[in-house]
């Protein structure tokens, strides 16, 4: 498999993917560890360089502010000055994403009314097509993306401490669907990380990830996660696989 080009239009920008990272902890925005939404934020965005897909400006902007505040919370506190600055970035950024949360609730609260409304008339529904899209998965997978991107790093280190020569194989999504099947029909419930213990390099693990969203898209495979960025679970839907 060569030059792998996804785009993913899932987020509508920075702050919507902040939002979620935020509402993982299930409390007030104003009390969320804002350094782990950071890190979670960053890695996210290295992901996507990592596997090439298409990343907005905007995210970069984003990342640079983030670095910033980062940074700032792990230098030793130099001055009250500095202190009240760096609070000051964090409350401003909290502020952004609760702000955000509000014109989002809003919107939906809107579409809802717009689509009530819609139910008046007799004209069919018109398909809107949207820019081409290779592939697209669920908001909640965000957080199956951040473990492969954990275990793509792991892998790496492990090969190159290994001082392996990768041979130049192909890989096809088809063929990948059918293996993560297998394994995962065989087992019932299976580790999202386990997939990968016999990958030999980064195209192919690759073809795994993709070949996994796929299976999740189509609902022949579930996900679950039992606690915040936790460990990946996967599980088979039907009894078999096609």
């Amino acid at each position: 498999m060569n030059d792998i080009k996804i785009k993913i239009k899932d987020f509508e920008g920075p702050l919507d993917l902040l939002l979620h990272l935020v509402s993982q902890y299930k409390m007030d925005i104003y009390e969320v560890p804002l350094v782990s939404v950071i890190e979670q934020y960053l890695e996210y965005v290295n992901s996507m360089k990592t596997m090439e897909l298409e990343l907005a400006s905007e995210y970069l902007v984003m990342a640079s502010q983030l670095i910033l505040i980062k940074s700032r919370r792990l230098l030793p506190t130099v001055t009250d000055e500095f202190e009240d600055d760096t609070i000051d970035l964090e409350q401003e950024l909290l502020s952004q994403i609760d702000e955000y949360r509000k014109f989002k609730l809003l919107s939906a609260d809107l579409q809802e009314l717009h689509t009530y409304r819609a139910g008046f008339y007799s004209k069919e529904k018109t398909e809107i097509a949207a820019d081409d899209v290779e592939l697209a998965f669920d908001k909640n997978s965000i957080d199956l993306f951040l473990a492969f991107n954990k275990v793509l790093e792991q892998k790496r280190r492990e090969l190159r401490d290994e001082n392996n020569t990768i041979v130049g194989d192909s890989f096809s999504i088809e063929e990948k669907i059918i293996e993560v099947s297998q394994i995962i029909n065989e087992r019932g419930r299976v580790e999202f990380s386990d997939l990968f213990t016999t990958s030999v390099n980064k195209d192919e693990m690759i073809t795994i990830f993709l070949a996994t969203l796929e299976l999740i898209k189509t609902q022949t495979i579930s996900c679950s996660q039992q606690e915040i960025f936790g460990s990946i679970i996967l599980e088979k839907v039907d009894t078999t696989f096609e």
